[in-house]
């Protein structure tokens, strides 16, 4: 996400990293944590708690991550993963990049939907 938002930057692209992890079943994810791993990873975008999972039940995140992006008018206009591989070597397709590609050059997002893989959400 970090190297997404560093070759979009100037594109009017901005990510944003939901956690909507319950701190009380999953200490990792206290916002005192959040900090941290904020500062440790130097991340380059805003990383903002969702603290009673509203968000993530209301846009229907199933697991972290699961990507939505929206048009200048908060219009759906992708939702799924990233990639389709978490390791970095074995990325055939960049899900996310295409569909911000796509959406930066006026045309239709050509896969607008995916189906998202990572941790399950600790509701």
């Amino acid at each position: 996400m970090i190297k997404i938002q560093r070759d979009y930057s100037g594109k009017k692209v901005q990510l944003l990293a939901l956690n909507s992890n319950n701190s009380y079943l999953s200490p990792a994810d206290t916002y005192a944590e959040m900090v941290l791993r904020f500062q440790e990873k130097g991340f380059n975008f805003p990383y903002v708690k969702d603290e009673d999972r509203s968000v993530a039940g209301a846009y229907g995140a199933i697991c972290t991550p699961h990507v939505f992006l929206l048009d200048e008018e908060r219009r759906f206009r992708y939702r799924g993963r990233i990639d389709d591989s978490r390791n970095p070597e074995r990325v055939t397709v960049s899900d996310l990049r295409n569909a911000i590609d796509d959406l930066l050059a006026d045309k239709s997002v050509r896969v607008s939907e995916t189906t998202p893989f990572g941790c399950s959400i600790v509701w």
